[in-house]
């Protein structure tokens, strides 16, 4: 996916889609002209085939060679921002009915792409960026659904860990598993056959699906509740979004300066753990919510308006951080 150093592309895009919601809800909407509730699926199944073509378990080397970097990012990505929002709630300091949504963004992994782009042009070790974030995204896989059941459930409530896992596991083995495997596969054989090709079209193909996942989320938002409340909590949930991101990203870089005294890993560190990622968090919303779609576009708002602060965030941090230079 294209993100901010390389290009408006894909936030452009996102708001495109916004817009599209926001004029024509009801073709979005289940039992629609397009079938969601099918396409959507497909769409899921489509990302996680090209994310196991584009899994390079090599990667992995360079993300464990510094084996208590590692034991710090982890945690820190899937527990930290969670921690901060349970108590953010406890203290009575986070928009009311949104608890769900923004649990669900905390216990998302990191980006592969924005977070990979941000660390080389500061100047950090972008191999050991993209190292850190194949293996989170490969955590996800199994953390997501294990936080939704011990934190949260349809109704806002915990349905239990084993009860969730138990709800999950056919999506998560059909739409998930099974894709990457075959998509892992699927290079190994065919690779060599695809040349020059296989770039352009393992980004481009990603970029649309999950795009057609966000019309999807937000056609229901917009036509069943925008007009009513969205638009009253749309700033206040938006200033607390900020306020958190600004946070976990102050916390990842007093984090990544403990845990080691090398400059490069420390700017790995430091974009792997205050990112979250889109391209997960969409479908596995989608998988999550089941077939209750008109559920997903409340669910993930506050990632999406998440995801754009944290490309603009990462764009302004480059110039202190050193931006446009490269260790490669």
């Amino acid at each position: 996916m294209l993100v901010l150093p390389r290009g408006l592309g894909f936030p452009l895009s996102l708001l495109v889609v916004c817009g599209l919601a926001w004029a024509s809800p009801s073709l979005g909407m289940r039992e629609g002209p397009f079938l969601p509730e099918i396409t959507s699926l497909i769409a899921v199944f489509v990302i996680f085939l090209v994310q196991g073509w584009n899994l390079d378990l090599r990667r992995l080397r360079a993300a464990y060679s510094r084996k208590s970097v590692a034991l710090s990012l982890h945690p820190f990505i899937f527990l930290v921002p969670a921690m901060l929002v349970l108590l953010a709630y406890a203290l009575d300091l986070a928009p009311a009915g949104w608890s769900q949504a923004i649990l669900f963004l905390a216990i998302l992994p990191t980006t592969i792409s924005s977070c990979v782009v941000f660390t080389r042009l500061a100047g950090g070790d972008a191999d050991e960026a993209l190292g850190h974030a194949t293996f989170s995204n490969l955590l996800a896989v199994v953390w997501v659904p294990v936080a939704w059941g011990a934190f949260l459930s349809s109704d806002g409530e915990s349905v239990g860990v084993t009860q969730s896992m138990g709800l999950f596991l056919g999506d998560l083995l059909v739409l998930m598993i099974l894709p990457c495997l075959v998509g892992w596969w699927s290079r190994k054989k065919m690779e060599d056959r695809l040349g020059a090709l296989q770039g352009k079209w393992m980004q481009l193909v990603p970029f649309g699906c999950i795009l057609v996942l966000a019309y999807f989320s937000f056609c229901p938002l917009f036509g069943d509740r925008f007009i009513e409340d969205l638009r009253s909590e749309a700033v206040g949930l938006a200033a607390f979004i900020c306020g958190f991101l600004v946070l976990v990203t102050l916390l990842a870089w007093f984090a990544g300066r403990a845990v080691s005294s090398r400059p490069e890993t420390r700017l790995a560190f430091f974009f792997c753990a205050g990112q979250k990622s889109l391209a997960v968090g969409l479908p596995m919303a989608h998988l999550l919510v089941g077939p209750d779609h008109s559920a997903v576009g409340e669910l993930v708002f506050p990632l999406v308006l998440f995801h754009f602060g944290q490309l603009l965030l990462g764009s302004l941090l480059l110039g202190i951080l050193g931006g446009g230079r490269s260790t490669r």
